[in-house]
């Protein structure tokens, strides 16, 4: 598939959104900044999704996807938070947390929303990009094959 920079505009975007819209939802406002990691996210997910497209399983990318945002959380806790010192957020308080700015337990959470990612990275592709419906998350339909015969199998 050719991707376009519309396509990563709209999913940039489109995580940017979502990503500040869970934060001001789960703690009452949020920064510009996590609006530029839920884009990034964004973004990764949808690659990552191009690969769940063509076969690969979805549980490995979705670990992959986690794991990803927990490093970007952790990159820019470090400068944000830590370096610069603007106090954007604090896991301090919590258990499993990394110099406040990570919380591990919260892996887990990006696990689930790369999922919500992935299903939200479907619809965009289906109705804005035109592109084939691919809902198969956990059981993937087999291939079509022709049969010696020339007729259509499944």
């Amino acid at each position: 598939m050719k991707r376009t920079f519309f396509q990563l505009f709209a999913a940039f975007w489109v995580g940017a959104i979502a990503y500040g819209s869970v934060e001001v939802i789960e703690r009452g406002y949020s920064h510009i900044s996590m609006a530029c990691l839920g884009g990034i996210s964004m973004v990764a997910i949808h690659l990552l999704n191009d690969d769940r497209r063509s076969g690969a399983h979805t549980l490995p990318l979705l670990v992959l996807s986690s794991l990803f945002i927990t490093s970007l959380e952790f990159l820019a806790g470090e400068i944000l938070n830590v370096y610069l010192k603007m106090h954007i957020w604090s896991y301090s308080g919590m258990a499993y947390n990394i110099d406040g700015v990570i919380c591990l337990s919260y892996t887990g959470c990006w696990l689930l929303l790369s999922f919500a990612g992935m299903v939200i990275d479907d619809l965009m592709r289906w109705q804005m990009f035109r592109e084939r419906a691919d809902f198969y998350y956990i059981i993937r339909r087999k291939a079509r094959r022709p049969s010696a015969e020339g007729a259509v199998s499944s």
